[in-house]
């Protein structure tokens, strides 16, 4: 141990740490000698022969090498290149189309992660807990306050024959949210005649149900509901136009092809239980029951258990069968021999 520590502190100590020129570079750094197959030989300097005999000192020689090691690092640290490993400097991100207009550009480095976080499941988990307590709470501090709105409910009235329905999701964006369906009757529409009317009917074509005498007519070309509201109601105003002036139409049928009369079973006139017919039937059952007396004080009413009981008390013995002959022959032994006919 000994003695390598010593050849250590002795290379330590000779050691100079200093930057090599690059013209020097690429020439040998030790002479150049002819072939020979002997070794060269070294000299050792006078002045290393005493540290060479002297015992060195373990604590002070690894104080010997660290400070050499901090010298030579204090010395080259201005000249070694940077790759980029210094804490305090951070690298400016090349602005993309991701983080185009921001601020400052997204570093992965300023993100902090602890790798705690819960699943995706669990999000969506959480998150319907919290959309579900939105409205909860909706219900118990909004909700009660709508009674202050409340409208008592005021009947149409004849000036009001249109009748329109909106679709709604709750404050949700939806498609169908739009479309706005209206229904009048033609008969209610004011300022008409029984002619013009019946014209009217044949004008709107299959969006009149014969059975009920509703006209339904459906709109959802606009991006909002009061464009469609205003589309349908200017082209009830048409039709109404239409229906007064021109020709009666009296001349053609109203078409009803487009609508499927279904037909419904009723439950006949002559079934239903009146006070006379529930009276019909009490006298006649209590007719029943007195015939029924009478034919069992006769003995001409059987009695379906007796007769069972009687039955099973009393079996009937079983008749022989009787032995099978085929048609056409006859049987001498085992063997059937035929009859032979004469015509």
């Amino acid at each position: 141990m000994a003695t390598a520590l010593q050849s250590l502190r002795m290379t330590a100590r000779c050691c100079s740490c200093r930057s090599i020129p690059s013209r020097y570079t690429n020439k040998p750094i030790a002479q150049r000698r002819s072939f020979s197959i002997t070794s060269r030989q070294y000299k050792i300097d006078p002045k290393f022969k005493e540290l060479q005999e002297t015992e060195p000192d373990e604590d002070e020689f690894m104080e010997e090498i660290d400070e050499l090691f901090e010298n030579a690092g204090a010395r080259h640290a201005n000249n070694l290149p940077s790759y980029g490993f210094d804490e305090g400097v951070k690298k400016k991100l090349k602005p993309t189309f991701l983080n185009m207009g921001d601020p400052e550009p997204f570093d992965e480095d300023d993100r902090e992660d602890d790798h705690d976080d819960i699943t995706t499941l669990a999000h969506m988990e959480l998150e319907q807990v919290r959309e579900i307590r939105h409205y909860n709470r909706l219900a118990a501090w909004e909700m009660p306050m709508l009674s202050k709105l409340a409208k008592p409910f005021v009947p149409p009235s004849a000036e009001t024959p249109l009748r329109f329905r909106y679709t709604s999701y709750m404050g949700e964006q939806h498609p169908a949210e739009k479309k706005v369906v209206m229904e009048f009757c033609p008969a209610d529409m004011p300022g008409l005649t029984e002619v013009q009317t019946d014209k009217l009917r044949k004008l709107v074509g299959p969006r009149l149900n014969p059975e009920t005498d509703i006209v339904k007519m459906s709109c959802e070309m606009y991006p909002s509901q009061a464009q469609n509201k205003r589309y349908l109601g200017d082209m009830v105003d048409s039709l109404l136009a239409e229906a007064k002036t021109g020709d009666t139409f009296e001349d053609i049928p109203l078409d009803t092809r487009h609508h499927v009369f279904k037909v419904k079973p009723r439950f006949p006139v002559e079934w239903r239980l009146t006070k006379e017919r529930k009276q019909e039937l009490a006298d006649y059952r209590q007719k029943m029951m007195e015939t029924d007396l009478n034919r069992e004080h006769i003995g001409q009413l059987v009695d379906g258990v007796e007769t069972i009981r009687h039955r099973l008390a009393n079996p009937i013995a079983k008749e022989p069968v009787p032995e099978t002959v085929a048609a056409g022959g006859r049987i001498i032994g085992n063997k059937k021999v035929g009859v032979k006919r004469i015509v």
